[in-house]
């Protein structure tokens, strides 16, 4: 009975354990059954993208960019093809050596490649530049090691191309690197580190026409890393083209004119504010940016004294001098303040206070009326038509013409100059405004900063009847009327007459551009940028160059019904009419050369 009752007891003992081993056997297949749910299931896509990464690569394929064409379809911008050497970094389990033996192919410093590499690792599964638009030469090198280069591919694109190199390069922009700020912005999505992106001009303006859409390229590959096969491939969508106002001849023959110079040249239709030409000078070569520029190349580059980067028609900002006097002349006549026939004698000096004002005629002009003194450039005239409106009428008419705020130009990119007013200088200096102040900015001298386009933008106004046009650089932009000139056609007439015999009058100062085959008028200006030196040679070449003044001029044809005008600043280049004149005339005389061609 005792035997019975022991084994009764190890058979309790046995189902016991028994049925212990079955619920931990149930339990643990239960969490291996909710493991494969999590995995395939809820994870599935997680883990079959882990899965595919092993045995697949994904590459983008970036589409290439639109053309920017000029008015007449003239490509300025296009694209050529190029091969950019790329790295997966997670693929790469030896750096150094692959940075070695790329670098002897490359002749590209090994710890820039290894670098370039190693900080790709901080985002896994994402191709790095190594080096851009390799030659055929270093193409073929790659390719021979390339199966001993796990990680490293070729990929085969287009590359940006300024077709003319400097000509229009600050109108046009250039490319670079998406910054990593760039990529947290909304709409950067589909940016990718080392994506080429446009950094200013009609390059950054129509980023997003001209980029189009990516494509993509699917490999298989080994263990290692390698390529084996194409597995899906979809082809990148072409930007779209952009067409600029700009016409490409009129455009080179304004560089070239400004050929040693600095400066600039705004050519703009007074009809509806086309850009026909847009030039700073001196230039630069897009091109040079889409290459590998180092370091010490590029801090060359920006510390160059003469600022070739810096787009002086939008930016530049100078005192306009004496064609400031247009604007003095129209404040005077649109206030009821002069008419006319009002007159002042000119001896050469005007004396406010115990101050003496002198004209640069230190002669004088005699008695002089509005007319001559537009013609001949009379500053005691001036400084006395500006001290019957004051500083704050003078203002009101320099802004009512654009002057003063930022034209509204599509690209974006302008500075705004400056046009002074009491209720500025006492915000600015906490002082009060000075009737010598005044004086001197009725010549366009003192705080007065105006840019070239604005120049363009006003005087355009007031000679095609009044009209103030936005200055516009794409074609596919409306014309756009900003407001009508508190000017009578009557006073806009004379105004315009006036300058007429600027450049054909027997005295206007800029008689020397006077050409029997087109009908020219304008306004030369000569700005001071410091006072204390007086030159004793035409070209001011006695002066450092720094000190010299800025020379201007705008002119327009023809003089009746304008087609074109011209605004010119060459910085430090002298007298306006005999420097800034004749870049203008250049200009005016080939827009018409052209136009004849054409027909």
């Amino acid at each position: 009975m005792r035997d019975n009752l022991h084994s009764s007891m190890v058979d309790k003992g046995l189902k016991s354990r028994a049925g212990l081993i079955i619920v931990v056997v149930f339990v643990l297949l239960g969490i291996l059954v909710c493991r494969l749910a999590v995995m395939q299931i809820f994870k599935g896509a997680y883990y079959n993208g882990l899965a595919m990464n092993n045995r697949t690569r994904i590459v983008s394929i970036n589409a290439p960019r639109g053309r920017i064409l000029d008015r007449n379809n003239v490509v300025l911008a296009d694209n050529r093809p190029s091969y950019n050497l790329m790295a997966l970094p997670e693929d790469i389990s030896d750096v150094k050596g692959v940075a070695h033996r790329l670098s002897m192919i490359l002749e590209k410093d090994e710890d820039e490649i290894a670098g370039i590499i190693t900080k790709g690792m901080n985002r896994p599964f994402e191709p790095v530049y190594v080096a851009r638009d390799i030659t055929f030469e270093q193409v073929a090198g790659v390719e021979s090691i390339l199966f001993d280069l796990p990680g490293v591919g070729i990929n085969a694109g287009t590359q940006r191309h300024y077709v003319y190199d400097m000509l229009g390069a600050h109108t046009l922009g250039f490319l670079g690197e998406v910054s990593a700020d760039q990529l947290r912005n909304p709409g950067k999505e589909d940016y990718a580190r080392g994506d080429l992106v446009g950094k200013n001009g009609v390059e950054k303006r129509c980023e997003k026409k001209l980029r189009g859409i990516k494509g993509y390229r699917i490999f298989e590959v080994d263990v290692l890393g390698r390529r084996i096969r194409v597995l899906k491939e979809e082809a990148p969508e072409r930007g779209s083209d952009i067409k600029i106002t700009i016409d490409k001849q009129l455009q080179a023959i304004a560089m070239n004119a400004m050929d040693g110079k600095a400066g600039s040249v705004v050519a703009m239709r007074p009809s509806d504010g086309e850009i026909l030409a847009l030039v700073s000078a001196p230039g630069f070569d897009p091109n040079m940016f889409l290459g590998h520029l180092d370091e010490e190349g590029w801090n060359a580059f920006i510390r160059d004294p003469m600022h070739p980067l810096q787009n002086r028609a939008l930016r530049g900002q100078y005192p306009p001098g004496s064609i400031f006097k247009v604007v003095v002349a129209l404040s005077g006549l649109s206030t009821g303040r002069i008419m006319h026939e009002d007159t002042c004698v000119c001896t050469g000096e005007y004396k406010v206070g115990n101050h003496t004002f002198h004209c640069w005629n230190s002669w004088g002009h005699g008695k002089v009326d509005l007319a001559r003194g537009i013609i001949e450039s009379c500053d005691v005239y001036f400084y006395w038509l500006g001290e019957k409106l004051g500083i704050d009428l003078i203002a009101s008419t320099a802004r009512a013409m654009g002057l003063g705020a930022p034209t509204g130009i599509e690209t974006h990119d302008e500075e705004s100059g400056l046009i002074p007013t009491k209720a500025w200088k006492l915000r600015r200096f906490g002082r009060l405004w000075q009737l010598g102040e005044t004086i001197i900015s009725a010549i366009g001298q003192g705080f007065v900063l105006v840019t070239p386009i604005q120049v363009a933008k006003s005087m355009s106004a007031v000679v095609n009847g009044g009209q103030i046009y936005t200055p516009r650089i794409l074609m596919d932009s409306p014309v756009h009327e900003e407001a009508q000139l508190n000017v009578s056609k009557k006073d806009l007439d004379f105004i315009r007459e006036a300058l007429r015999k600027v450049v054909e009058s027997e005295h206007g100062t800029a008689r020397q551009i006077m050409d029997p085959d087109v009908s020219v008028g304008g306004k030369t200006g000569t700005a001071q940028v410091v006072s204390g030196y007086t030159s004793k040679r035409p070209d001011e070449t006695d002066i450092p160059y720094k000190f010299r003044d800025h020379a201007w001029f705008f002119g327009f044809s023809p003089v009746r019904d304008p087609e074109i005008l011209v605004a010119c600043v060459v910085e430090h280049g002298g007298h306006g009419g005999s420097v800034a004149g004749p870049v203008v005339h250049k200009v005016i005389k080939r827009y018409f050369s052209l136009k004849k061609e054409k027909k």
